[in-house]
């Protein structure tokens, strides 16, 4: 999954940090991942990532001889409503990473369809952003292209790939693990789908990910029905059925749900592709329910995903979802969405609708018009003023930055509906790996039976273990750090007690 993400780690008072004379430290870090947790992370975890990141962070940098660097100008989520967030300097990259080095295992490398991989984020955004994708330079993409250098997750992941190569590790493709081996209650090696076994004197070390294409386990575990993925298809919750007869718990903390839509004409695996719907927070467009109501902040992407997940009880449905994404003329002229540049058609699985007033546009989607037409005008009237008054639509300088037409007159996330033709589309809801669901674990990394003792040579990292460092919240970033900081941790443990 990393490969297919934008590559971002999250550390606080990191040596980068001090180097470019930011003030941050690990206790702000910690402090910070509890105001996010709200009461669902654990301490013990808290301290542990906060503590260990930049000293992870260190290790790899020295170990790979890898090159990280400070995304500049972005903030952390909460930047001006949390005392210990930071303006920047807590979010990094890895510096573009010659696809040429991995030899023959370069071909094997996913690459993500989801962020623009030959770019880091500061070329992104001093190309125009990617709303505006259409009108970039091409030139430094075709020399990166030309050169193979890699940037964002897929740079992350091919940097880590090089490191196993170069440690002769031994790289097995297209095989599963059918069972774990434990002796006396202990794990001591893995069976593979051919039947054969492997020992390990040390442990065994899961990351497999969430279970993003299991529907049954998206459905229990997220709390809402029909989600689709955008992660690969091989994410299907390995890491429970491997562990569940060895008495593994699992935990939950909340997690917001993501806004998606079909890409059109792309597979992975074989199976559909589904893309984050980033576009919700651009100029000239909202989010309704089928009431026809906005009901969150469109450019922060929690706000989206935590109310989707409401339930009227009165009406014992949904409150929120399904949803409406409306948009105007003005959007199609001036914005990328996906393959779709301004003027393309819309590809048809998409089903967008359009009118030529508002009021046209409701009766096509089947919301109230009155409401509807009540919501569009306040909406319009509020981005006159440059300030959403209902849901602070744009506030945050994380959205600005990450989510904004950084060229918009008045405001990044900030544009009335008002031009004519309108059209409507119905996002999908889209798992992006992120789970509510995980193994329980010690802060090393030691899977958790149900009596909250470690299983013995057992260990998880990534997606794959409960986030309990940011229990009912989560910040970009966190997850790929977090995925190093235990794989560090449960290296060193396993080592221990040989």
């Amino acid at each position: 999954m990393t490969a297919y993400s934008a590559g971002q780690l999250w550390v606080a008072g990191s040596f980068l940090e001090r180097a470019a004379g930011i003030e941050d430290s690990a206790e702000a870090g910690a402090a910070y991942l509890r105001r996010l947790g709200m009461g669902f992370a654990d301490e013990e975890h808290v301290r542990f990532y906060a503590d260990n990141a930049n000293p992870t962070l260190e290790y790899f940098t020295e170990l790979l001889d890898a090159k990280f660097r400070i995304v500049d100008d972005l903030p952390d989520y909460y930047y001006g409503e949390f005392p210990d967030a930071r303006r920047e300097g807590r979010l990094l990259e890895v510096d573009p990473y010659p696809g040429a080095s991995l030899g023959q295992w370069r071909k094997l490398l996913r690459v993500s369809p989801h962020v623009q991989y030959r770019l880091t984020h500061e070329d992104m955004w001093k190309l125009g952003g990617i709303a505006r994708s259409h009108t970039w330079d091409r030139s430094l993409l075709d020399q990166r292209e030309a050169d193979d250098e890699l940037c964002m997750g897929t740079g992350l992941a091919a940097l880590f790939l090089r490191g196993a190569i170069e440690a002769r590790s031994e790289i097995m493709t297209s095989t599963s693990v059918s069972e774990l081996v434990a002796e006396d209650g202990r794990v001591t090696g893995v069976r593979i789908d051919d039947g054969r076994s492997f020992g390990a004197r040390f442990g065994v070390l899961i990351a497999t990910g969430a279970y993003d294409w299991d529907p049954r386990a998206m459905m229990g575990f997220e709390g809402i029905p029909d989600v689709a993925s955008a992660t690969p298809p091989s994410v299907v919750g390995d890491h429970f059925r491997l562990t569940a007869p060895l008495g593994a718990r699992v935990v939950s903390e909340p997690k917001p749900m993501r806004l998606g839509y079909p890409i059109p004409g792309r597979k992975d695996d074989g199976q559909a592709m589904t893309g984050i719907f980033r576009a919700v927070s651009y100029p000239y467009s909202i989010l309704v329910n089928g009431d026809g109501r906005r009901f969150c902040d469109e450019s922060f992407y929690p706000a989206i995903g935590h109310a989707l997940k409401t339930i009227d009880g009165r009406r014992q449905a949904f409150a929120n979802w399904p949803c409406w994404w409306v948009f105007d003329t003005k959007f199609r002229s001036e914005y990328s969405f996906s393959s779709i540049s301004p003027g393309t058609d819309f590809p048809p699985e998409w089903d967008v609708v359009s009118a030529d007033s508002i009021e046209g546009l409701a009766e096509k989607m089947g919301v109230d018009v009155d409401a509807f037409s009540d919501q569009v005008r306040r909406f319009n009237a509020d981005c006159a003023d440059g300030v959403d008054r209902e849901f602070g639509r744009g506030e945050r300088m994380y959205s600005q930055v990450s989510y904004g037409d950084h060229q918009a007159g008045q405001h990044p996330n900030l544009g009335p509906v008002a031009v004519g033709p309108f059209y409507a589309m119905r996002p999908v809801l889209v798992g992006t790996g992120i789970p509510t669901t995980g193994l329980d674990t010690d802060a090393v990394g030691r899977v958790l039976d149900y009596d909250g003792r470690p299983i013995e040579g057992l260990y998880v990292a990534g997606n794959s273990s409960a986030m309990l460092e940011v229990g009912g919240g989560y910040q970009s970033g966190v997850a790929n750090m977090r995925s190093l900081i235990t794989a560090r941790s449960s290296m060193f443990d396993a080592a221990s007690k040989k």
